[in-house]
């Protein structure tokens, strides 16, 4: 088995790229429920309006789904150094180091 190598300049490449994106997320999303609201509240009707509502919905969901995953993954960035000590300091690391 190989060493895994961590380019501490990518590390802080990816969050601020991950940064960068759960703000686009998030904005998209409320950007998507002001929509929705919208033509939940206009005088449209139809099949048009229907189609239109059932795809900002689509999107609405896909959005929501992105805004967690998103969360997760900036976090787990932020937090990658504490998570690599915490990582070498258990004790079954110790374990197999000795094996």
């Amino acid at each position: 088995m190989g060493n895994v190598k961590i380019d501490g300049d990518k590390v802080n490449e990816a969050k601020s790229a991950a940064k960068a994106l759960e703000q686009s997320i998030d904005q998209t999303y409320e950007q998507c429920e002001q929509l929705i609201a919208y033509v939940h509240s206009a005088k449209w009707s139809g099949k048009s309006r229907d189609a239109f509502l059932s795809y900002l919905e689509i999107i609405h969901k896909y959005h929501k789904g992105m805004k967690s995953a998103v969360k997760k993954q900036t976090k787990a960035l932020n937090n990658y150094n504490s998570y690599v000590g915490d990582f070498l300091r258990d004790s079954s690391v110790a374990e197999v180091r000795n094996l």
